[in-house]
């Protein structure tokens, strides 16, 4: 299916190669203004932000009962559906990702709640026991190990893990989120790549081991914790919330500033470098996104769809149906159809290479065998794309706004 959407796209982007390549005729058309376009796409944006972060919600309370149900009762079965609902979240979540980078409700000045949403990698030691020699935490720090610490943490509540989360400044210390309860569901991924195996955590973790009540405790109040923080968001995106209206008043050029600095420095600075070449260059798994549960390859692929439906203006919700209108795609050609029909082929040659990567799977096994000064390969190849959509999106910035960005993060 994946295939058949990236053919159909590909038709329509080459048909823009025929549109005419001066600005006057597009802003000559009848009924058709730039200034009108502008603002259809601001409105379009916010539906898909919307929708986007509902489709999450809704994900998130679907996981939320999977994980009660399993530590009610934990069986092979019900341990098995509640890590594919949490595989079934981020589906939608990851196509949340270009909306950040300009403090939004999901990143604020102090970097909240995308902090407590979606913080990686973390240190797997300061949340539960791991493989000796494995886990970077101090082991002389009494946080250490809270499952297992029931000296300082005899209660565990959702004010104590919010508090710990990054304290003392270490991005590492990570106690709630998507990759806290990633790894409670996972376990550490100690497995060699090549196996292509991702973290096998028994079933004894919540039955028969020690500290397996707090264990199940633990993975309930962290799972309630993010369904929290996504709600806040949705809250705010919502039709008469503070922050839509703020948005919607912007002047349009404010707002499409805001639009694309959060597309472009995702593209080229956050997805290609951070979650990319930084795990080819250490050829770490322990650098890849999801690397419990080895599903980084969808997250690669779900954040750069996230760049996509801005582009061409269309978001696929969970249950099928479709939000769309004005894309960017649309704006830019009524100011520079050169700019719009080469950023529409690089749009399509990103999602040809990360669906590629995405069809591989395994991600941590495909960093092992590419090294960053090689752009032949699957994944530095879609790298090298990517920039240069980063570096296209910032330039479509500039032409419809008259404002610079940086699409580096």
């Amino acid at each position: 299916m994946k295939k058949i959407i990236a053919k159909t796209l590909l038709v329509f982007y080459f048909a823009l190669v025929t549109l005419s390549c001066s600005k006057e005729e597009g802003l000559n058309n009848p009924g058709v203004t730039l200034e009108v376009k502008k603002k259809e796409f601001v409105e379009n944006y916010v539906n898909i932000v919307l929708s986007s972060y509902e489709d999450t919600l809704n994900n998130l309370y679907d996981l939320q009962v999977s994980i009660d149900t399993f530590i009610a009762n934990p069986t092979d079965a019900s341990f098995k559906e509640a890590k594919n609902k949490w595989i079934i979240s981020r589906e939608p979540y990851g196509q949340t990702e270009s909306f950040r980078y300009y403090d939004g409700p999901i990143d604020g000045s102090e970097g909240e709640p995308e902090g407590y949403i979606n913080a990686w990698p973390l240190d797997e030691a300061l949340i539960d026991s791991v493989t000796e020699g494995t886990g970077g935490q101090d082991l002389s720090d009494n946080r250490q190990n809270i499952i297992n610490n029931t000296t300082v943490y005899p209660i565990l509540t959702k004010d104590i893990l919010r508090e710990i989360s990054g304290y003392n400044s270490n991005e590492s210390n990570v106690t709630i989120g998507y990759h806290a309860i990633e790894f409670l569901l996972w376990g550490q991924d100690n497995t060699i790549p090549s196996l292509k195996m991702n973290g096998q955590r028994p079933l004894t973790d919540y039955t028969t081991e020690t500290n397996a009540t707090r264990r199940g405790q633990y993975l309930k109040i962290v799972n309630a914790l993010l369904v929290e923080d996504i709600k806040t968001v949705v809250d705010q995106w919502k039709p008469g919330a503070s922050y839509r209206d703020y948005f919607l008043a912007l002047a349009p050029d404010a707002a499409i500033t805001k639009i694309l600095t959060g597309a472009a420095k995702l593209s080229k600075g956050e997805l290609a470098g951070e979650r990319m070449v930084v795990a080819v260059e250490n050829q770490n798994q322990e650098d890849e996104q999801s690397c419990f549960s080895d599903n980084t390859h969808r997250d690669i692929y779900s954040n750069a769809l996230s760049i996509h439906n801005i582009i061409i203006g269309s978001y696929q919700k969970t249950d099928g149906s479709s939000i769309s209108g004005t894309s960017l795609l649309d704006v830019l050609k009524l100011v520079n159809a050169n700019e719009a029909n080469t950023l529409a082929i690089t749009a399509a040659e990103v999602m040809d290479k990360v669906t590629g990567i995405s069809d591989t799977g395994y991600f941590d096994n495909q960093i092992m065998i590419e090294t960053i000064d090689n752009f032949d390969n699957p994944v530095m190849s879609a790298v090298k794309t990517l920039r240069k959509q980063g570096d296209e999106l910032a330039k479509a910035g500039k032409s419809i706004t008259g404002n610079t960005i940086d699409p580096s993060v």
